[in-house]
C-alpha cells in the first residue's frame, strides 16, 4: 500500500497487516457483545434474583465474574493487536493485558476444578467432609490468588519491541516476547500448561466417578412383594441425608424415600418442580462447563507449542491457512463466552428469571405505550 505522496510508511504497514485480521476482529467483537450480555445477565440474576438455601449455585457468580472480567480482557487483547499490529500503544498495556488475560485463564481452569471437588463430594461422598460457607469462600479466593501467582511472571515476558519491516526502511512497534527471554519463557509456559493439564485429568477423574455414582443410584431396584413399614431408626436417616447433603438432595431424598418405601407427597412433588435443578442436573451442567471449557483450550495451547518449537511457523502458512488459525488461537475466549448459555439450558428457573428480567426491562422502556390514559 503506497500513501497519497507514494511512500510507504508505519502507518500504511498497519493498515495493510489489519485489513489480514479482518475476520479474527469481527469474530471477537460477537465474542464481546455476547460475553458482557450474558455474564451481566449471570451475575445480576443469580446474585439477587436466585436465592436459595441449596448451595449448588454458589461458585456460578465467582465463575461469571472470570468469565465477565476474561472476556473484556482477552478480547482487548486480540482487538489491539489485530487493529493496531505495528502501532502498538505502550509497554503498560502490553504487560497489563498479557498478564490480565494469562490470570483469567488460569483462574477459570482452577475454579472449575474447585467445583468438581464440591460436586464429587457432594454426590460420591455425601455423608463425609462438605465445604460449608466459609470454606467455600477460603478456596475460590485461594485458586484465584494462585492463579495469579501463577501469571505473574509474563510480566516479564511481554514488551513493546521494535520490528523492522522485511523491505522498507521503517519500523514499527509490536506487543510481543522480551528479547534475550526465550529459555524462560518456554519453561514458564511449559510450567502454565502442566499445571492447566494437571487440573484437566483432575476434573477428568473426578466427573468420572460422579458419572459412576449417579448412573449406579439410577439403575432399577429389585421390587420385594413384602411391602416395608419404615421404622422410626430410617426415617432419621433419610431426614439426615437430606440435612448433610444439600446439592445431593433431590437425588438422594428420592432414592432414600424409595429405598424405605414411602410415597412422596402431592406437596413434595410439586415444590420439587419449582426449587431448580436437582443435585444430579447441576453435576451434568458442570461437567458440561468443563468439557466445552477443554475443547476451548487445547487447540490454543497446541498452536503454542508450536509456535515455541518453530519461530517461523507463521512465516509458511498461505493467507487463507492463517486466518482459520488466527481464528483457532482465539477460540480460548469462547470459554469466556458460553456458559451462560450452558446455564439457560441446563436450569429452567434461570431461563424463567432471566425472561422475567428482560420483560421487565422491556415494559419500563415502553412503559408510556402499555400504560392507559386516564381521563
Amino acid at each position: 500500500m503506497m500513501m497519497d505522496n507514494g511512500t510507504f510508511d508505519v502507518e500504511a504497514w498497519n493498515e495493510d497487516y489489519a485489513r489480514r485480521y479482518t475476520v479474527s476482529t469481527i469474530v471477537m467483537v460477537l465474542y464481546l457483545i455476547l460475553g458482557i450480555i450474558g455474564n451481566l445477565l449471570v451475575l445480576i440474576v443469580y446474585s439477587t434474583k436466585m436465592h436459595s438455601k441449596h448451595d449448588d449455585r454458589y461458585f456460578i457468580p465467582f465463575l461469571a465474574s472470570v468469565d465477565l472480567s476474561g472476556c473484556i480482557i482477552s478480547t482487548s487483547l486480540i482487538l489491539i493487536e489485530n487493529n493496531l499490529p505495528y502501532k502498538y500503544p505502550d509497554s503498560a498495556t502490553c504487560k497489563f493485558l498479557n498478564v490480565s488475560a494469562c490470570g483469567l485463564i488460569i483462574s477459570s481452569m482452577f475454579l472449575l476444578l474447585v467445583i468438581s471437588i464440591q460436586r464429587y463430594q457432594k454426590i460420591c461422598r455425601p455423608f463425609g467432609f462438605q465445604m460449608n460457607l466459609s470454606c467455600k469462600r477460603i478456596v475460590a479466593f485461594g485458586a484465584l490468588l494462585l492463579a495469579s501467582a501463577f501469571a505473574f511472571p509474563t510480566i516479564f515476558l511481554y514488551q513493546t519491541v521494535e520490528v523492522d519491516h522485511p523491505t522498507k526502511n521503517i519500523t514499527g512497534i509490536r506487543c510481543g516476547p522480551v528479547p534475550n527471554t526465550e529459555t524462560f519463557g518456554e519453561v514458564y509456559r511449559g510450567i502454565v500448561i502442566t499445571a492447566e493439564v494437571i487440573s484437566v485429568i483432575c476434573m477428568s477423574v473426578l466427573y468420572a466417578l460422579v458419572g459412576y455414582t449417579l448412573v449406579k443410584k439410577m439403575k432399577p431396584k429389585p421390587k420385594s412383594n413384602h411391602p416395608i413399614v419404615p421404622t422410626s431408626t430410617q426415617l432419621s436417616k433419610a431426614e439426615k441425608s437430606k440435612e448433610e447433603s444439600e446439592t445431593y438432595d433431590s437425588f438422594t431424598e428420592s432414592q432414600t424415600i424409595e429405598k424405605i418405601g414411602v410415597k412422596p407427597s402431592r406437596r413434595s412433588v410439586k415444590n420439587k418442580k419449582t426449587k431448580g435443578l436437582s443435585g444430579k442436573q447441576y453435576s451434568l451442567m458442570f461437567m458440561m462447563i468443563s468439557l466445552v471449557s477443554c475443547l476451548c483450550f487445547f487447540p490454543p495451547w497446541i498452536l503454542v507449542l508450536l509456535e515455541t518449537k518453530d519461530k517461523t511457523f507463521w512465516n509458511h502458512l498461505s493467507y487463507k491457512e492463517a486466518q482459520v488459525l488466527i481464528i483457532v488461537r482465539g477460540l480460548f475466549v469462547v470459554n469466556f463466552v458460553v456458559n451462560p448459555f450452558i446455564y439457560g439450558f441446563f436450569d429452567s428457573k434461570f431461563r424463567h428469571k432471566v425472561w422475567k428480567c428482560l420483560s421487565f426491562c422491556r415494559i419500563e422502556g415502553n412503559v408510556n405505550c402499555v400504560r392507559p390514559k386516564v381521563k
